[in-house]
C-alpha cells in the first residue's frame, strides 16, 4: 500500500482517492474517514452520503458534495467507482470542475475498484493509469494541496501469512506461523475472506491461546486451495470417488468459473513446480521463493509433482486451456466438464 501525503498547506484535503485491488484495505480507509466525522454515531450517519457512480446522477452528487454539515465541521461524501458516471471526455472536465470548486467543509471520497496487469505492453493499474482514469490520477498529483492518493494493492501470496500475523494481532489474538501459513493457502491474497477467517478463528479459540494449524483445519471456510489441493492429492492417487466428492464440496462453497480459475493455477503451479524438480530443486523454502507462494504450499506441490510427468502435466494444462475456451464460447456445460475432467484424470 502506497500513500502520498498532502503538502503541509493543507492538513485536511478535500478529495481522498482510494483505488486498488484490495477492497479490504479501501473500507478500512473509509471507515476510519466516517469514524473522523463525529463521536457520535448519529452525527456520522447524518452527515455521510454513500453513492454508487453507475446508479448516481449528476444532479444527485453535485447536492451531496455541496450541502453543508449538520452540527459537525465537515461533511463526507463517498463516491464508488465514479468512471460508471464521469465516462466521456466532458464528463472528466466536469468531475475536475465539481473537485475543485469543493467547499473546505465536504470531504469527497472516491473509491475505485481497479485490476493491476502485468503483460508484455503495460505494467500497472487498469483503471487508473489507463484511458478511464489517469486524468483524475493526474489531477490529484498536480494538487496535493486538495487531494490525498492510496493505493491499496492486495498482498502477494508469499506474503500473506505476515499479514495473517499482523492481523490477527490487530485483532487481539495470535496465530502460530504454521497456523497463518495454512490460512494463506486457503484464502489465497483475498484480505477480506482472511480477515473473516482470522475472526473466526480467534472466536473458536476464544482469544486464551494461540490458533494453531489443526485449528485451521478444522474450523476454517471450505473452498479455498487447501480443499482443492486435496482434489489434486486424491487425482494423482487414482482414488476417483474421493476426488469427485471433494469436487462436490468445492462446487457447493464456491462459483464453477472462479474454482476452475484455482484448478487451472494448481496445475500450472505444478508445471512449474516438475520444471524445478528436474533441475535439483526439492528443497520447500527454494521452491516457495521460486514459485512466489509460501514454504507450505511449495512442500504440497512437492508431493503431487511426484505424481506427474512434465509432458504428462502440460498436456493437461492445455486441456484446461481449451476448456476455457469451450465454457466461454458455451460450447459445454462448466460444471458437467469439470466432472468429467476430475474423473477421467482419477481413474
Amino acid at each position: 500500500m502506497t500513500e502520498k501525503q498532502p503538502s503541509p498547506i493543507q492538513s485536511t484535503p478535500v478529495v481522498y482517492l482510494f483505488y486498488g485491488d484490495d477492497r479490504s484495505a479501501m473500507q478500512d480507509q473509509v471507515a476510519r474517514l466516517v469514524e473522523r466525522v463525529s463521536d457520535d454515531p448519529g452525527m456520522r450517519d447524518l452527515n455521510t452520503t454513500r453513492l454508487e457512480g453507475k446508479q448516481a446522477g449528476g444532479e444527485n452528487i453535485h447536492a451531496a458534495a455541496y450541502a453543508l454539515p449538520f452540527l459537525t465541521n465537515r461533511r463526507l461524501v463517498i463516491l464508488y467507482n465514479p468512471f460508471e458516471h464521469f465516462k466521456s471526455t466532458e464528463d472528466q472536465q466536469r468531475l475536475l470542475a465539481l473537485l475543485e470548486g469543493l467547499p473546505a467543509s465536504t470531504a469527497l471520497v472516491l473509491v475505485v475498484d481497479d485490476s493491476y496487469i502485468v503483460s508484455k505492453n503495460f505494467r500497472g493499474w487498469q483503471t487508473m493509469q489507463g484511458k478511464a482514469g489517469k486524468f483524475l490520477l493526474d489531477w490529484v498529483e498536480k494538487n496535493p494541496e486538495l487531494a490525498l492518493q492510496q493505493e491499496c494493492r492486495l498482498p502477494k501470496p508469499a506474503a500473506m501469512p505476515a499479514w495473517i500475523l499482523n492481523e490477527a494481532r490487530k485483532q487481539e489474538g495470535r496465530f502460530s506461523p504454521q497456523a497463518a501459513a495454512a490460512l494463506a493457502a486457503l484464502t489465497g491474497s483475498d484480505t477480506g475472506l482472511a480477515r473473516q477467517e482470522i475472526i473466526k478463528l480467534l472466536t473458536y479459540v476464544d482469544r486464551k491461546r494461540a490458533v494453531s494449524l489443526e485449528d485451521v483445519q478444522e474450523a476454517a471456510a471450505p473452498g479455498g486451495e487447501a480443499d482443492v489441493f486435496s482434489m489434486v492429492d486424491a487425482m494423482a492417487l487414482g482414488d476417483a470417488p474421493a476426488a469427485l466428492r471433494q469436487l462436490g464440496k468445492l462446487l457447493e462453497a464456491q462459483d464453477t468459473i472462479s474454482l476452475f480459475g484455482m484448478i487451472v493455477r494448481q496445475f500450472r503451479l505444478l508445471i512449474l513446480t516438475k520444471e524445478a524438480v528436474l533441475e535439483g530443486v526439492l528443497d520447500k523454502g527454494v521452491l516457495a521463493k521460486r514459485l512466489g507462494t509460501t514454504p507450505w504450499v511449495a512442500e504440497k506441490m512437492l508431493f503431487q509433482a511426484k505424481g506427474y510427468s512434465l509432458s504428462g502435466l502440460e498436456e493437461i494444462y492445455h486441456r484446461l486451456l481449451e476448456m476455457d475456451r469451450q465454457m466461454k464460447t458455451s460450447q459445454i456445460d462448466a460444471d458437467v466438464a469439470l466432472q468429467a475432467f476430475v474423473a477421467e484424470l482419477a481413474f
